[in-house]
């Protein structure tokens, strides 16, 4: 086969592992790993810094503190960089979650790990077969499966490392310097993503050693070229990684890890704990990795150079973890430190395959061997992990040792109890809904690149039987329409798990009210994933008490959460989500900020309060749906009363079909705490009865003193009067 046609179909198989990560996407944190790494990706995406002080309320869980007092994540700068691109796209609109979209980062990451575990084999001259095998293997059958939906660096440090071991084989066979080049980078992101893994540096450097001595014998001095070309791009990381830790702590050589964190555990512990504990055992959790084990001698005799690269890598990383006083990387699925090394233990596969391929009863033992890794992925994916941990640190404490070794408390038996609908941990399967078309599209995803790869492999399929250059233009062809229709898909996803709610839509009024030099302090941590998820505007984020803890001065401070207790010049409540705003004293609220134009010489209750703006959200509606009605009112005087407002569909009859009364801010914001010149919006949720006859129905308005039932009574702009109630606006009610 010739290389382009390699080439093509390494790209369908990525195409194919990217629709499987895309199908069981879950757009959600499952670590506060996870949220440290997104934090510093959302600073840098809204506002150009690397703080991660919208984590704040953590404290020094997944941060530190630099010398000018700012919060900074410990973890390194690969993850962050790598999730950018998709996290500042989706920043652009409120089309797109920018958490989810964010999270496909590690989907798309280790799809082209497969890709490349596939040239890879390919290049010590596996069969197409068995070369396409293990790369499925490993993406389908290992962990490197759940955690392309996850955010960890180690999926983005497996593909540096497995890159960089690649192009060294591709220098082996073309010695060109674009290899060497491409091999430094492929170090340069894995020591981005994790600087530990500087320990796989002297094996690949090894590598390079003994192809330059094949190639030049004892000539030392033609090594020199190809060292520095590789060294360059990683001692890029290194100066970009000094960079990093000056600007966070003030010291090129300071990562801000804190010195309990550090190398504690007995090694023969941590060792037995990350290969065969009950709760963490690497093969238990990739029981497909059995037959690599086996097979690595075979892969020794074939081709010892790459065989012992393959060892060295996976040793490596099981001595340098299995000391660490947190071995087991704490919350996670699996022993996750491994995910790093699993590409090149994935590689031990290929004589395997090969022997199944000779033999049948090798064949049909590796054949039940992947179907159980496959179940133990699918065990991973279907749930989250968190709820099966949570529940049983809560009965035997945090951390407690029968989790890691106790098969009776073991993961992969007691997932199993969590299967059940309303615990899917699928984008398409949220609660109890099933988003029927998010399913369909993606399984058309799988199926199609599925296809592709099936072509691909078939001689690139209806151009086989042409001309070099007519096969080399259908192949273009087919990468070009899979990219777009990868493309489509996965908008057409995102924009169906895209945020939406209360929360959701008090990040987009925010968005359109704020000013720059303003700050957000946000108080409830319990919204920051879907705050960060849903809010697309550029103010600095503060997860914080209250307004008193935000750090530096700013113009104003926007409070979001379940309100502030002292009282704001402007106060908008979304649902259950409140955004108080306090500028500078004396700085009233400007009312061209609103979402919605002002009105025109507004309508006003008496002389106490005026309808600055209103917004009747929907034009038509069906019996028992709801009708947001979003009201923006303006203290003009001082009142006596803490008045409720009402809300009322009246059809021409007079006949109510609908009606929401409450005092303001869902009883947050009173009237008798209103001060002359406050703004107060509130979205009220009308739900239209399901009996209600169809037809045309007016949304009026007004303000009663709940206690006398007494009316404040709508002035017209010249103080006519107009009655206890004002139309707010006509919607059809549709059968």
């Amino acid at each position: 086969m010739s290389k382009s046609h390699d080439r093509l179909i390494a790209f369908c198989l990525s195409a194919l592992l990217f629709s499987v990560y895309l199908l069981t996407f879950s757009g959600k944190y499952h670590s506060s790993d996870e949220m440290s790494m997104l934090a510093a990706t959302d600073s840098l995406a809204r506002r150009g810094a690397w703080d991660i002080e919208l984590l704040r309320w953590m404290g020094e869980q997944q941060g530190s503190f630099g010398p000018d007092g700012h919060l900074y994540s410990r973890k390194g700068i690969g993850t962050t960089l790598a999730a950018l691109p998709h996290y500042w796209l989706a920043l652009q609109g409120q089309w797109l979650g920018n958490v989810q979209t964010a999270m496909l980062t590690n989907g798309a990451v280790t799809a082209l790990t497969g890709m490349l575990i596939y040239l890879f084999l390919r290049r010590l001259h596996y069969g197409q077969g068995v070369s396409l095998s293990t790369a499925l293997a490993f993406g389908l059958a290992t962990m490197a499966w759940p955690y392309a939906r996850y955010l960890f660096s180690e999926s983005l440090a497996g593909l540096g490392l497995v890159g960089s071991a690649y192009f060294l084989l591709r220098y082996r066979d073309e010695q060109d310097n674009l290899s060497l080049l491409l091999s430094g980078a492929g170090l340069g992101v894995a020591l981005l993503a994790r600087l530990n893994n500087a320990i796989v540096a002297p094996f690949l450097g090894l590598l390079l050693l003994y192809y330059l001595h094949r190639q030049y014998g004892w000539e030392w001095r033609a090594w020199i070229k190809p060292v520095v070309l590789v060294g360059l791009p990683a001692l890029a990381a290194l100066v970009v990684i000094g960079w990093y830790n000056w600007l966070r702590f003030g010291n090129p050589l300071t990562t801000g890890y804190l010195p309990e964190e550090r190398f504690a555990t007995p090694f023969l512990e941590g060792f037995y704990g990350l290969t065969f504990s009950p709760g963490k055992g690497l093969f238990w959790y990739n029981p497909l990795l059995f037959a690599a084990l086996v097979a690595w001698p075979a892969l020794v005799r074939k081709h010892r150079a790459e065989a012992l690269l393959v060892v060295a890598v996976v040793l490596s990383n099981l001595a340098f973890y299995a000391p660490w006083y947190l071995w087991w990387a704490g919350h996670s699925w699996g022993p996750r430190f491994l995910v790093t090394m699993l590409p090149f233990a994935a590689l031990a596969l290929a004589p395997a395959l090969e022997a199944a391929g000779r033999r049948r009863p090798v064949a049909v033992g590796l054949a039940a061997l992947a179907a159980v890794s496959v179940a133990v992925q699918l065990l991973g994916i279907a749930v989250d992990f968190n709820l099966y941990l949570e529940e049983i640190y809560a009965e035997l404490g945090l951390y407690h040792p029968d989790t890691l070794f106790n098969p009776a408390y073991s993961p992969l038996t007691r997932q199993i109890d969590y299967l059940r609908p309303g615990n899917w941990d699928v984008a398409w399967a949220r609660g109890d809904t099933l988003d029927w078309f998010a399913l369909l599209l993606g399984l058309g995803l799988v199926l199609v690149t599925g296809l592709a790869l099936l072509l691909s492999r078939r001689g690139q399929g209806l151009g086989a039987g042409g001309s070099t250059r007519l096969r080399r233009r259908w192949g273009a062809w087919l990468v070009v329409g899979l990219l777009v229709l990868l493309a489509l898909g996965t908008a057409l996803s995102l924009l169906r798990y895209a945020p939406a709610g209360d929360v959701a839509q008090a990040g987009s009024a925010l968005a359109t009210m704020e000013r720059p030099g303003e700050a957000a302090a946000l108080t409830n941590p319990l919204l920051t994933e879907s705050w960060q998820d849903a809010y697309d505007g550029r103010l600095w984020l503060w997860g914080v008490p209250s307004k008193d803890e935000v750090g530096i001065e700013h113009d104003a401070t926007w409070v979001v959460g379940a309100g502030d207790p002292d009282p704001a010049a402007a106060r908008f409540q979304v649902g259950m989500v409140r955004l108080d705003h306090y500028p500078p004293p004396g700085q009233p609220f400007d009312t061209s900020r609103l979402p919605v134009a002002p009105l025109a010489g507004g309508p006003r209750l008496e002389d106490a309060v005026e309808l600055v703006a209103l917004q009747l959200q929907e034009t038509a509606i069906h019996p028992g749906e709801t009708l947001p009605v979003v009201l923006y009112w303006r203290a003009l005087s001082p009142m006596g009363a803490a008045y409720t407002v009402t809300v009322q569909a009246i059809d021409e009859g007079g006949i109510k079909a609908g009606q929401v009364d409450r005092q303001p801010c869902e009883g947050g914001c009173p009237t008798d705490s209103w001060r002359p010149g406050d703004l107060v919006g509130e979205r009220y949720d009308l739900v239209i009865g399901g009996d209600a006859p169809p037809g045309s129905y007016q949304i009026i308005a007004g303000m009663y003193d709940w206690t006398t039932g007494e009316n404040l009574l709508w002035l017209e702009t010249e103080g006519n009067p107009i009655g206890p109630t004002l139309s707010l606006g006509t919607v059809e009610l549709q059968p």
